[in-house]
């Protein structure tokens, strides 16, 4: 059966499983309810946006249950149909160079659309109906025009593709459903293991600063590992940006930054230029590049532009509270099929929480009931946000509000657990005739290899004495 995973990002650029579907056919209805479902599983919330493969079936199922979703097509699967649609064509390689050319390397929109044109035009591929198509569905997959909008630096399915690969170590084409449900928590244990870890290892280590700037601290403190690394990566690769003044009007000064680029032997390929634009007024900074807006890191071009201005401290709009590592996110609360209820007390906290909201907002069955429970909760709301009036006294056990006692049942001391002494507990366990026989006559080796005998035994007694008096 065709296994469908939703899949997303972490704050640790890991690929995280929203949930999944196992569907029979592969037709627009049976996605409408595929995506119907998992938005079931999801509250009701839609995804900002999405991702899938180049097919009209999906994008016509999206459309209907997602259509205030931003929806893109996979950049890997329509780039890998080129070699399919195109292989057979006389100027093949010619085209193949031209068509990445203007879909990886074009910066502005006008650009690409000339290009394309051109493209088109000496090729003679006007009756190329794939080509046509892409073209017309030019602003869902090619980096030009989507890079504007934040997709947390995805621009393929190709997470959901490793996810595929991931459940092959889980499962096979001769596993059944419900051994499929067993493994399918197995493999959702082994993710969650693995982000708890990097939680872990990034709120206890780090690493190293690699400049004296402060901007670079301020991630650092901020940032998870994976994130921060990231934005070293872009202090390594602004040494290859150089930087001009282009224009000052009032307090926004503009500049050129050009890139250059190289090859993996370091060979010079190309130099890009893009214009960043800096206002002293709040410290708002803009690159053409985008990178900011499609990834959430600050760029190489934009790290030269606040070197260049002596800026000490970024505003806080620039660290994005997605890859902080101070932050608990609302998954960590879901008790999941694998843990032990009896652990986790936040957890059974928070489901007791929500059960009994869930059952008071079935209570509020008029519009009187609805309006009354909305304005307690916002009321109690405000009351509970604020922390710095909550207090504990520990000598009566109770908590204050607003010097407003508030009882706490009393906790019962009980005794100290007994603990189990060490070393080899005693035996109770019957002696045969023939074993208390045989320890007698060991311990009575013992004895006498020591010079001492048994008071009853007289022959030992006086071979004792004749030694001593010896």
């Amino acid at each position: 059966m065709p296994f469908a995973p939703f899949v997303g990002v972490n704050h640790h650029g890991q690929s995280m499983l929203f949930g999944c579907g196992l569907v029979s056919l592969e037709d627009t209805e049976t996605y409408v309810w595929l995506f119907k479902s998992w938005l079931e599983c999801m509250d009701g919330h839609a995804p900002k946006a999405i991702i899938t493969d180049q097919c009209r079936v999906i994008q016509g199922a999206v459309a209907r249950v997602f259509p205030d979703s931003l929806h893109r097509l996979c950049l890997w699967h329509i780039m890998k149909k080129v070699p399919e649609k195109l292989g057979k064509l006389n100027q093949y390689k010619a085209i193949k160079k031209t068509l990445k050319s203007l879909v990886y390397e074009s910066i502005q929109s006008q650009e690409f659309e000339d290009g394309w044109s051109q493209m088109i035009k000496e090729y003679a591929l006007d009756k190329n109906n794939w080509l046509c198509s892409l073209f017309d569905d030019r602003k869902r997959w090619v980096p030009l025009y989507v890079k504007v909008i934040f997709w947390a630096g995805m621009s393929t399915i190709q997470r959901s593709e490793g996810m595929n690969a991931f459940f092959d170590d889980y499962v096979n084409s001769k596993t059944s459903l419900r051994q499929f449900v067993e493994q399918y928590d197995n493999a959702l244990k082994s993710k969650i293991e693995k982000e708890t870890k990097a939680d872990f290892d990034s709120l206890n280590a780090s690493y190293k600063l690699m400049t004296g700037f402060h901007f670079e601290k301020q991630f650092q403190a901020s940032y998870t590992n994976a994130m921060f690394k990231l934005v070293q990566i872009e202090l390594q690769c602004m040494l290859f940006c150089n930087h001009s003044l282009l224009k000052t009007q009032g307090t926004i000064s503009t500049f050129n930054v050009t890139n250059i680029l190289r090859g993996k032997r370091g060979e010079l390929k190309r130099k890009v230029v893009y214009t960043v634009s800096f206002d002293e007024v709040g410290c708002d900074i803009q690159c053409s590049c985008h990178s900011f807006e499609f990834r959430g890191i600050v760029c190489k071009h934009m790290m030269k532009i606040l070197i260049e201005k002596d800026v000490k401290e970024i505003p806080s709009c620039y660290i994005l509270s997605r890859w902080r590592k101070d932050l608990k996110h609302r998954h960590y609360h879901v008790i999941n099929c694998y843990e032990d209820l009896k652990s986790g007390g936040q957890a059974k906290q928070f489901e007791q929480l929500c059960s009994s909201f869930y059952e008071v907002a079935h209570i509020a069955n008029s519009q009187e009931k609805y309006d009354y429970l909305l304005r307690c909760i916002a009321s109690e709301k405000e009351k509970l946000s604020d922390d710095s009036s909550w207090g504990v006294n520990t000598n009566t056990n109770t908590i204050s509000k607003d010097n407003n006692i508030v009882s706490e049942p009393k906790k019962l001391l009980l005794p100290p657990a007994q603990v189990r002494s060490k070393g080899r507990p005693p035996t109770k366990r019957n002696e045969s005739k023939i074993e208390q026989i045989t320890k007698k006559k060991r311990k009575t080796n013992v004895h006498e290899a020591n010079g001492i005998s048994s008071v009853n035994d007289n022959t030992h007694k006086r071979g004792c004495d004749f030694d001593l008096n010896h």
